[in-house]
């Protein structure tokens, strides 16, 4: 047997040595994944110095070394929570960002104290984790929603199926800067163009010509990453044309972009006789990372 506070105090050792940003969470996180408990639960284990055992140990000690090479603690859990919502993650699509968060909120704020059913299209949906939450939360509202959700690549569109199975959404997989390519996937979708409520988007927007660095970030899949030119502008722009495609008069777009894309793809919004109420929205560091519009 092995005491609960011991192997945790290895893992979080182990973690900070490698440079891990949050040594403390990812070792209890690792820790109560392995013994199958919730974090309250790890807790008391803690405060009552309880045993593990040796097969839960090795485990663990398992994990935390693939943790210290930097392989993605989410690919090692196999889930992640976004908004609010449980969600698989597999390895070879892109992993939901906490930061990404706020474009639910923005669009939740946008719709407040609203009625009715909302159309909505998540383009890019990668573990369609903005179409679920979404779904989540307006079904928590007690409001109907009806929901598709657009990615090119297989991988990932079986596992925004998964993620989705509780709520009222079609995944399809279709170039998601393609409107044709959107209705031959669906065609009962060729007479609604121009009636959706909501578009939202996280596409791949980082530039070819500063690819990331980060270790963990290398690992998902560059089709969800780079924004396919030099300056990652191609395709959030090919999003945004999409989008107008799509909505009805009134309609809320929303779509996050890299950081030194703010500026740019405002003004072009604003340039755009398509579209109004343009805003630049900041993400939970700050950075402005979000763009908003209302179709005119």
């Amino acid at each position: 047997m092995a005491n609960v506070n011991d192997v945790l105090a290895a893992v979080q050792h182990q973690l900070h040595r490698a440079g891990i940003d949050s040594p403390t969470a990812e070792a209890a996180i690792i820790v109560s994944h392995v013994l199958e408990v919730t974090r309250g639960k790890l807790g008391v284990m803690r405060a009552l110095g309880e045993d593990i055992a040796e097969d839960s140990a090795a485990r663990i000690e398992q994990l935390a070394r693939a943790r210290a090479t930097r392989v993605p603690l989410q690919h090692l859990t196999g889930e992640t929570t976004f908004y609010g919502v449980d969600l698989k993650v597999e390895p070879g699509v892109f992993i939901p960002r906490v930061e990404t968060e706020i474009l639910v909120e923005t669009t939740l704020q946008h719709f407040e104290g609203g009625t009715g059913q909302l159309k909505m299209l998540d383009l890019c949906t990668g573990s369609g984790a903005i179409a679920a939450a979404l779904a989540d939360q307006f079904t928590q509202r007690a409001r109907a929603t009806r929901t598709w959700a657009i990615d090119v690549d297989p991988d990932a569109v079986k596992l925004a199926q998964h993620n989705t199975r509780h709520y009222n959404v079609s995944v399809l997989c279709a170039d998601a800067t393609d409107t044709e390519a959107i209705v031959a996937a669906d065609p009962t979708l060729a007479d609604q163009l121009g009636s959706f409520d909501v578009v939202v988007s996280n596409p791949p927007y980082i530039p070819t010509a500063t690819p990331v660095t980060q270790p963990e970030a290398e690992q998902d899949p560059h089709v969800a990453l780079y924004g396919g030119s030099p300056d990652g502008l191609a395709v959030p722009q090919q999003i945004a044309a999409v989008a107008a495609e799509w909505l009805a008069p009134g309609g809320f777009f929303m779509m996050e972009h890299d950081h030194t894309h703010a500026a740019e793809i405002a003004d072009a919004l604003h340039k755009n006789p398509l579209w109004h109420q343009v805003e630049t929205v900041q993400d939970l560091t700050g950075t402005q990372r979000f763009v908003s519009a209302v179709r005119a």
